[in-house]
Order: structure tokens, then sequence, then C-alpha cells
């Protein structure tokens, strides 16, 4: 990647460097926007996005659509997180509401699960097949938007389940779809890493918002009208991404294709992305699986006690997003990804060991940080991995992944509480983290992610 090269360009296609039909992807650094994403007291996201000039595989030109991409998907996640924030910790009680069962309160959960991880097997390899990306982000916002309008006005838990499984459907569109086209606008990118953590950071704090504000709605105007602010929010994100300039990635002509099957991108170029997910995922999924029972009923503290301690995890992960961006340009995935199970080690441990609430606190701040490495290592590690021709099916790898890691945790949880105990849950969670840690930071001898060469350029 080339910088310093700030002479204007028109954004056509005469004045574009043809060389970059021998480095598909190439991005040149022109000037930067004195904007941010943030508003007051934000992070100015221009600090680490640069106004580029691209060519994609075809040699079309996005220079004038990159910075604007980037910035119009921070905020799609913003209100997207913004509105799964505000409903799903209200899902059990509300299908509860309608008159379903603790086994169809189940079903309902397992149901989303299920079509999300089904709509991962198949929006990738639609989205890869047309070269088209937006067209599922714009979908499935809308759909969101209906299906939470809808939900406010259920009546039973029947409706609930069928519009749950539409959810789950539309947020696998749109993971897989958006990540894809990050990783298009982003291709070449020497600062990856760090727009990434600033991406995810724009969801991190939409949720933390949400869990905080989110229970004062409810208790002022009822459960309904987390769905109807849900709702709203989608709607304000199907405007934002029908905004958004469209990244068309056409087949490149006489290179052969990548075997895009979702096993074979598992087992090859995403199989690091998938081993991170289980070792993150896992323990994560079956310790927060029951730790609101724990802080609230065993330790004492309440539901108030245990939302402020959630809640403050969540808001930590902000700057932590944006730290973890940075660290994985500078250092490479695998050390931050190591440091980040190694925060995971302590935070178990002052569970298993906690008698107060201030060392709660302690946990939860560290806990913030310890998330934010991960997440925000393994996305990168999903968007650089990616085969450019199986970018989306690679992305709903990396979503199946998360989902059957989380699955598996949640599944783990209860029953060794129910075996042995709380404590011995997060010493078990506590050593798995050490274990992947310290696979991580042993295997291998190359700590950058370097994208899969292609044929016909420099090093296939």
């Amino acid at each position: 990647m080339r910088w310093g090269d700030s002479r204007p360009r028109s954004g056509c296609h005469g004045d574009l460097d043809h060389t970059s039909r021998t480095s598909p992807g190439l991005l040149r650094h022109v000037d930067s926007l004195p904007a941010s994403i943030c508003g007051d007291g934000g992070v100015p996201l221009c600090s680490v996005v640069p106004r580029t000039i691209a060519t994609g595989p075809t040699g079309v030109n996005i220079a004038g659509g990159t910075v604007r991409a980037i910035y119009l998907l921070s905020a799609v996640i913003f209100l997207c997180y913004l509105g799964s924030g505000a409903t799903n910790p209200f899902q059990p009680i509300y299908a509860e509401s309608l008159g379903a069962s603790i086994a169809e309160v189940g079903l309902v959960a397992g149901m989303f699960s299920t079509a999300n991880l089904v709509g991962s097997l198949f929006w990738g390899r639609l989205a890869d097949q047309t070269g088209r990306r937006k067209p599922l982000i714009v979908g499935a916002t809308l759909a969101l938007a209906l299906s939470n309008a809808l939900m406010s006005v259920a009546g039973d838990w029947r409706v609930a389940l069928a519009l749950r499984t539409a959810d789950g459907l539309a947020l696998s569109a749109y993971g897989v779809a958006s990540m894809a086209m990050l990783g298009d606008v982003l291709e070449g990118n020497a600062r990856r890493g760090q727009i990434i953590g600033a991406y995810r950071m724009a969801g991190s704090l939409a949720f933390s918002v949400a869990i905080a504000s989110a229970g004062l709605l409810v208790g002022v105007a009822g459960l309904p009208a987390a769905y109807r602010f849900a709702g709203i929010v989608y709607l304000l994100a199907f405007v934002a991404s029908a905004l958004v300039p469209e990244q068309r990635r056409a087949r490149l002509a006489g290179v052969a294709t990548v075997d895009g099957s979702l096993l074979a991108l598992a087992r090859g170029p995403m199989r690091p992305t998938v081993l991170v997910a289980a070792a993150f995922m896992v323990p994560f999924s079956a310790v927060y699986s029951v730790w609101p029972i724990w802080v609230s009923d065993v330790m004492g503290y309440g539901r108030t006690t245990f939302s402020q301690l959630w809640a403050l995890a969540a808001f930590v992960e902000v700057p932590g997003m944006l730290l973890a961006g940075y660290v994985v340009s500078r250092r490479g995935w695998r050390p931050t990804f190591a440091v980040g199970l190694a925060l995971w080690v302590c935070v178990y441990g002052v569970y298993a060991l906690a008698a107060s609430l201030p060392e709660l606190v302690g946990a939860q701040l560290v806990r913030g940080f310890a998330f934010a490495a991960c997440t925000a290592t393994a996305m990168t590690m999903a968007i650089e991995m990616a085969p450019e021709q199986a970018r989306a099916r690679a992305a709903g790898v990396f979503q199946i992944a998360l989902g059957l890691s989380q699955t598996t945790g949640g599944y783990l949880g209860g029953p060794i509480v129910a075996l042995a105990g709380f404590r011995e849950l997060f010493f078990v969670a506590g050593v798995a983290a050490l274990t992947g840690a310290g696979y991580v930071a042993t295997s291998g001898r190359r700590d950058r992610v370097e994208p899969p060469a292609r044929p016909g350029t420099p090093g296939a």
C-alpha cells in the first residue's frame, strides 16, 4: 500500500493508476475527512479512515463511495445494535406474557438461533453469486423494522415464534452481507484493524446505551414499547442502508474460483477464525447463560445491581474496541487475541473467588476490555482471511462458528452448575480460556493476518 500521494483525482476511470489492474483493490491515500462519527465527545473516525481511491477486481472506481460507505455502515450497525439491545433482554419475559410456557419460551429462542444459522448458510452463497451485498442489507433492515412493529401488537406467543424466526433470518442476512461489504470497502487498506475496531465500537456504544435505557422505557410504557422503539430504529437503519454506495463485486475474468464450500472454507483459510471463535465464545456463553442468576440470587445483589454490572462492562467495550483495533493493526491478531483470552482468565478467576461487590466491579471493567479484544480481533480475522471470491460465504462461516459456539456454551452452563456449582463453572471456563490463550500464543510463526494471494498477483 502506498501512502503520501495527495494529488486530487477526478474519479473517472481514465484518471486511475492502471497498475491497480495487477493488484486489484489497491487503495491510495488522498486526504482525510474533518468529520466525526461519534458527535460530541466521540472519537473521530476520520483519524483512522483515509479518503481513498480504489479499483475493484473489474477496475470499477469506488473512490467516491469508500469513506461514505464506512460512515453509513457504522450508522447502520449502531442502529441495529440499538434495536436489538432494546428488545433482546426482554424477549423471554415478553414471550411468557403472551402465554408461552417455559418450554415454549425456549422454543422461541431456539427457532431464532436455528433460523440465524440456516440463514448464514444461504445468504453468503447468494451474495457471492450475485456479487452484491447492499440488497441483502436493505432488505434485512426493512424486515427487522416490520417484524418488530408487528411484535409490539402480537397477541399470542405463536405469533412471536414466527416473528422471531423471521428476525433470525433477517439478522443473518444483515450480518453476512455487512461483513462482506466491509471487506470489499477495506480491501488493501493498511488501517483495516483500526477501522474495524471503530466500526464495531459503534455497535458496542449502541448496545450499552440500549441496555442502560430500555429498562426505564419498559417500566414507563410496558414491554410492547421496546418493540415499537426497535421498529422505528430499524426503519432508520433501512434508510441509512439505502444510502450506502453499492460495492458491486464481479467475478475476476480468467481467474480460477476458490473452493467456496462452507466446509472447505472452515478447514482452509477460515480455520484460525473458527478456532478463535470457539476458544472465546464457548466458555463465555457457558458462564453468561447463568451469570445473571448467580449475581442477583446466589450472591444476593438483586436484578438492579446485575443490570448495572452488565451495563458497566458494555460501556467499557466502547473505548476497548478502538484500542483493540489499533493493537491488531500494529501487532497482529495473535498477541491481541492471546491477551484478550488471558484477561478472560482473570475475569473468570475473580468470579470464582469473588466475595465482595467491589471485586465484581473490577472484574466487569476488565471484562469490557477482554470482550473488545476478542471480538474486534475475530472480526478483523474474518474479514482479512476471507478469499475475495468467497467473502460473503466466509462471513457466513464466521457467523455459523460464533452461533454454534454460543449454542454449545449455552447448553453446557446449566448442567455444569447443576453437577458441580457456579464457582466450578467459572474455574472450568478459566482453564478453557487459559488453554486457548496458550494455543494462540504458541501456534504458528506469523502474527499478522495476510489476505489470501490470488492467481495473477505477486506471491500467488
